[in-house]
């Protein structure tokens, strides 16, 4: 190999060095962003997750609070249809 192939082998192998140094670069720059954005999709997750469990809560605190006020409608119509019953059978 003559002096002059191998500074062109030389300049080559810079090259391509400086090359893959530049892409090693870009990915790692895209595996940083891709982990940032890991990072807020959890965050955005958690968030939402809480955000539903809360509403699931406040839903079953209706639903019992709705259950109690139709138990006490049903006792109030009960002792109505008695008084209403008993007015019938006196023939009033």
């Amino acid at each position: 190999m003559t002096g002059e192939e191998m500074e062109r082998a030389i300049e080559f192998l810079l090259k391509s060095q400086a090359d893959h140094q530049v892409q090693l670069d870009q990915l790692t720059a895209q595996v940083t962003e891709t982990g940032r954005q890991l990072a807020t999709y959890a965050e955005t997750q958690s968030l939402f997750i809480q955000t539903v469990t809360r509403s699931l809560e406040a839903q079953d605190q209706i639903n019992a609070a709705m259950r109690a006020a139709d138990a006490r409608t049903d006792e109030r119509l009960n002792k109505l249809i008695g008084l209403f019953e008993q007015h019938i059978v006196a023939g009033h």
